[in-house]
């Protein structure tokens, strides 16, 4: 995280250096001192960085962040003063006001040279540290921590196991391992740590139903693996301690050989190997282990989805859960029998809190057996983390924090801005992205090859998705997350490392912390739980406001003065962020144009669903904003000087008045919630990079085109709300060759026109279509869809699948089709169907033949995996038309 925070300063340092403005020598050779200072500390960090638990190293490393954070405000402060000076216009008037912020330039660039010596002497300092220290000497020496660490994570697979729960899983693996197949078959557990793989793993191994394999050997790999070294594991776990002597000389290329040729002559062989990091370390040692079609098998664990997927083609993929709530009350109660029902009900209420993590829960219980008083049990109740962390030795935080370590710096400050979130808080991936772009944790500069900063934002939050630290709550249609939480431990882990990296910091003033100020000081990020007045007053005498970087108020409840709006635009000059989307005011204040450094704004809402809340002009000021954010079911209207916003990229507001987007704002990415009024008050020529359109039709636009829909050739998702009016041909959609994802909501005018539906179209959702003939023919010849939703589309009983429909579709819902009867599919079509659901569907009683094989080939796993799912999470097509639903119920 530091290393990228120092990279992040040097481009900027770099960019400063390269202006062509008119400053003092002094000051332009001091950054570009400062710049090069900074590109050799980095070096020094990126190893530091890997061995912050020591604290020498650890307070030498926060030092040179510090630095390298000051060295952007400072420059930061110095831009704003340059566009105060580009602003001014000619005349009289402004000739005296260019002339004012001349002298204001000078008095600047004087105290930022002042500024600058300031920072270089805290950097020799940090250096002349460095050397006194000894950091270099620590660095240079084996960190024999992590190596007790890697060896007891290592050795632990060697100890017996008693698994609760996973029933249902041990059944399907068994299944899988007992197979009748001959060939070799790999299978692949993944799941967040701490969660009970290498234990079910374990037991899978030890389990007596599989005596008939001849050898077996079960090795840990770990995320510091030395692969020679593992190789060798391997061999004396199938061999015996008594070949130790004989391999010790080996190389990679001689114990490769050895285990292959063993293997070879040793009959059907079990392999466990556990926790696999890195997708190398398999394909490094799967060489050795050869396919006898003698019914062998490997089982492999592994945190990342993406790793449990790659390691073979036909590799059987499973994810493992959270354990359930009777699940989890049953192993605590394998250690601790609470002793009256009081006692009962804390236990109950702690190990709720452990959200089915079976090591929380191991490490819970261990720490209250020794002491079954109540008193006791009510105070590990009161701060449960902390005596987790602290009963559990290294382990819970050691095996968390382990996937922190395995993340790129990118990743890493991506990952602690999960600690904004309150406990069991429920969010839209949305939400996340989008400040992580305002944050600059993604930069311009990764574009490239069709690639956008939305795309790679969502590649990060997919990658912590299949690392497991991000649990996905519900889903879209296409399998794509809808709704994510983060685990109570995982959260916790992310909060005590953004603490200590002075990352970010959480005002609550529910925890009764006595000295709050000092929680906040020096931490680049402030989130708000309640107590915006509180925090106002605490901060305003001694903080020093302009190293805040993000401001934001999640899950606020409650009002908040626009004498407390107006201090803070005029306190924190430095924001980029900022989030007041969960926190209703009468108006918003003119002031809100002094944040001239804003690339995220999420509004107020106003308390009334009527009231219509006006943004003011100033917000024309606000040149570098990315992202303007509406709270959800409330209406603004926006001023002409929206148009100067030339970095505007997601505009997702609900807009009473006019629209006035101006031929500049090319960048625009995502148009969210549009009025079809509006779109017509844009000449869209100039939006051709627009991805995202999501438009609403209202009752009186009683006739529309699509036309526009050519000029919009970058478009990925389209979504028209149209319950009142028909939608006319979708025939202008065949020219978008990108498009993927299309909603239409109502009904359609020439349902015909589906024909024209480009074939790059992957996600499908109909509803309300009201076709008079059955278009399932049509919409089959579509190549690549993968998911189709049809809701209340056709009050027909019948409808159907030809030869060789919906070659690539994996997902098929039926919904509200009161009248269908039977479903139709003829041989050769849906080949690659897994999840079938239907929803109010009543009168279809029969699941088609060639559906029925598919299903006897693992289609209905998948099916029950869909219902499962289904039961836990809010399955459905679209966000489009949860939203709308949820809207109409609201009004």
């Amino acid at each position: 995280m530091v290393d990228a925070t120092i990279s992040f300063a040097i481009e900027k340092l770099g960019d400063f250096i390269a202006q062509e403005v008119s400053i003092r020598i002094g000051v332009k050779d001091g950054v570009r001192w400062l710049k090069d200072e900074l590109v050799y500390l980095q070096s020094a960090v990126r190893s530091a960085e890997l061995r912050q638990d020591e604290e020498q190293i650890c307070n030498w490393v926060n030092n040179v962040r510090d630095v390298a954070h000051d060295a952007v405000t400072i420059l930061r402060d110095f831009n704003a003063l340059q566009q105060e000076q580009a602003a001014v216009k000619q005349g009289v008037l402004d000739c005296f006001r260019g002339c004012v912020c001349m002298y204001k330039k000078e008095v600047k660039l004087y105290d930022i040279g002042k500024d600058i010596e300031s920072l270089k002497e805290r950097i020799v300092v940090i250096k002349n540290r460095r050397i006194e220290y000894g950091i270099d000497n620590i660095l240079s020496t084996p960190n024999v921590q992590k190596k007790q660490r890697t060896l007891l994570r290592t050795t632990a697979i060697l100890h017996q196991v008693d698994v609760v729960g996973f029933k249902d899983d041990f059944k399907t693996l068994m299944a899988e391992l007992d197979s009748e197949d001959p060939s070799l078959k790999v299978i692949s557990i993944h799941g967040m740590g701490g969660l009970g793989k290498t234990s079910l793993a374990t037991k899978l191994f030890n389990s007596g139903e599989l005596r008939y394999f001849d050898t077996r050997a079960k090795v840990c790999v770990s995320n510091e693996y030395n692969i020679i070294d593992v190789l060798k594991r391997i061999i004396k776990s199938f061999k015996g301690l008594e070949h130790e002597q004989y391999i010790s000389n080996m190389d990679e290329h001689d114990s490769l050989q050895y285990l292959s040729k063993l293997l070879q002559c040793g009959g059907r062989y079990f392999a466990l190997i556990d926790d696999i990091w890195d997708i190398k370390a398999w394909e490094q040692i799967k060489i050795a282990f050869p396919n006898q079609k003698n019914g062998s098998r490997i089982i492999i664990t592994t945190r990342n989805k993406i790793i449990a997927q790659a390691v073979e083609d036909k590799c059987f993929v499973h994810q493992l859960r959270f354990l359930r709530e009777d699940e989890s009350w049953q192993l605590f109660c394998k250690r601790v029998e609470p002793t009256s029902l009081n006692m009962e009900k804390l236990g109950r209420e702690m190990v709720g809190k452990c959200g089915g993590l079976p090591l929380a829960i191991v490490v819970l219980s261990g720490l209250l057996v020794h002491n079954m008083s109540y008193e006791y049990w009510l105070k590990v109740k009161e701060h449960i983390w902390r005596h987790l962390k602290e009963g559990g030795s290294f382990q819970i935080q050691e095996v968390l924090s382990l996937s922190y370590s395995d993340l790129s710096p990118q990743m890493r400050d991506c990952f602690l801005y999960l600690a904004k979130y309150p406990e069991d808080h429920v969010f839209y991936p949305r939400e996340l992205k989008l400040p992580w772009i305002a944050e600059e944790f993604i930069s311009e500069a990764d574009e490239g090859e069709g690639l956008v900063l939305e795309d790679l934002a969502e590649d990060y939050l997919n990658e912590l998705i299949d690392r497991n630290l991000i649990q996905v709550e519900s889903l879209q249609l296409n399998g794509q997350a809808l709704t994510c939480r983060v685990h109570d431990l995982v959260r916790e882990l992310a909060i005590n490392i953004a603490k200590d990296h002075k990352l970010l910091a959480v005002f609550d003033l529910s925890k009764h912390h006595p000295n709050q100020i000092q929680l906040l000081e020096g931490r680049l990020r402030h989130v708000i739980y309640n107590g915006f007045g509180v925090y106002l007053n605490l901060l305003e005498p001694k903080f020093d406001a302009l190293h805040l970087h993000s401001l934001t108020l999640d899950n606020y409840i409650g009002l908040v003065e626009l004498k407390e709006m107006k201090l803070m635009y005029t306190m924190f000059k430095n924001l980029k962020v900022l989030d007041m989307t969960s926190v209703v005011s009468d108006r918003i204040p003119e002031e809100i144009g002094e944040l001239v450094f804003l690339k995220f704004l999420g509004l107020v809402g106003c308390e009334k669903l009527s009231q219509i809340l006006v943004i003011p002009p100033s917000i024309g000021k606000l040149r570098r904003l990315q992202t303007l954010k509406g709270m959800n079911y409330k209406h603004y209207t926006l001023p002409r000087e929206i148009c100067e916003l030339h970095e505007l990229r997601y505009l997702d507001i609900e807009i009473s008045g006019s629209l006035n987007i101006g031929s500049h704002q090319t960048k625009l990415h995502t148009l969210s919630w549009i009025h079809y009024k509006h779109l017509l008050q844009i000449d869209v020529v100039n939006i051709s990079n627009l991805c995202t359109l999501y438009i609403h039709i209202e009752e009186e636009e009683y006739s529309y085109s699509m036309e526009f829909i050519p000029s919009l050739t970058s478009l990925k998702t389209f979504s028209i709300y149209s319950p009142f009016n028909s939608i006319p041909t979708t025939k202008p959609l065949s020219t978008c060759n990108r498009l993927e994802s299309v909603t239409l909501f109502g009904p359609m005018e020439d349902p015909s026109g589906l024909i024209f539906l480009p074939d790059s179209v992957m996600d499908l959702t109909l509803a309300g279509s009201e076709f008079r003939e059955d278009q399932m023919r049509t919409l089959g010849n579509l190549s690549n869809l993968t998911a189709l939703e049809l809701d209340e589309v056709y009050e027909g009983d019948r409808i159907g699948c030809n030869h060789k429909a919906f070659p690539s579709l994996q997902i098929l819902r039926l919904r509200h089709m009161h009248y269908l009867e039977e479903l139709q599919v003829e041989d050769g079509a849906l080949p690659s169907l897994k999840s079938f659901q239907t929803t109010q569907c009543g009168r279809l009683k029969k699941i088609p033949a060639p559906l029925e094989r598919n299903i006897n080939h693992g289609l209905l796993h998948q099916h029950k995996l869909a219902h499962h799912f289904q039961k836990q999470c809010t399955l459905h097509f679209s966000r489009i038309l949860l939203d709308y639903s949820i809207k109409d119920r609201a009004r």
